[in-house]
């Protein structure tokens, strides 16, 4: 059985960026994925997973518009009767949501992986904004819930966007900042500096 950090672990890079395969044959599996430019943040996630995490690949893609070749990097997770569990859990209908199972699991780590894959510091707003452009108005409401009441955080839901507002920051840096790569405490914006406070 996973242990309850891990699990908020996963909840979290599925949040992002991360994809579950469809459970067949077999049981489904994770797939993370990121460009050159994040390298260090997959290892950390690579680590973080083990030891559900597979080998890191490096994958080239070539643009023939601009003839340039793009450098991306990734690993795969075992397949585990988990991310079956899981699978059935975000993707009922086949197509990605928010299950209410965030309120129990989510914590922390959900968050700080959650900020690392979609999340980008607004230098208009002072704040955090994560990008939810590929769910619903449902699920989008679902994480802003959750945010509140199991993280005591609130935020805003403004098109594409959650937004943190401003006056939650420093409990969100407290909550992530050592949590995540250094590689990634960009995203944490202006108040970075108490990150070694």
């Amino acid at each position: 059985m996973v242990d309850t950090q891990k699990l908020a672990i996963i909840y979290g890079c599925i949040l992002g960026d991360a994809k579950l395969e469809k459970p067949y044959p077999g049981n489904s599996r994770m797939h993370i994925r990121h460009s050159a430019s994040q390298f260090e943040y997959l290892k950390y996630k690579h680590e973080l997973l083990k030891p559900y995490s597979l080998g890191i690949f490096e994958i080239r893609s070539f643009d023939k518009r601009y003839g340039k070749t793009y450098h991306a990097y990734g690993f795969n997770t075992i397949r585990d009767r988990i991310f079956t569990e899981l699978y059935h859990l975000f993707y009922p209908n086949g197509v990605k949501i928010v299950p209410k199972e965030l309120i129990n699991v989510g914590d922390e780590w959900t968050l700080a992986m959650f900020i690392g894959d979609d999340g980008t510091f607004d230098a208009n707003s002072k704040t955090i904004k994560i990008s939810v452009d590929a769910y619903d108005m449902e699920s989008r409401k679902a994480i802003v819930k959750w945010l509140h009441t199991r993280l005591g955080i609130e935020a805003t839901i403004e098109k594409d966007r959650i937004y943190i507002l401003k006056r939650f920051m420093p409990k969100v840096i407290s909550l992530v900042k050592d949590l995540l790569p250094e590689s990634l405490h960009y995203k944490l914006g202006s108040l970075r500096s108490s990150l070694s406070a």
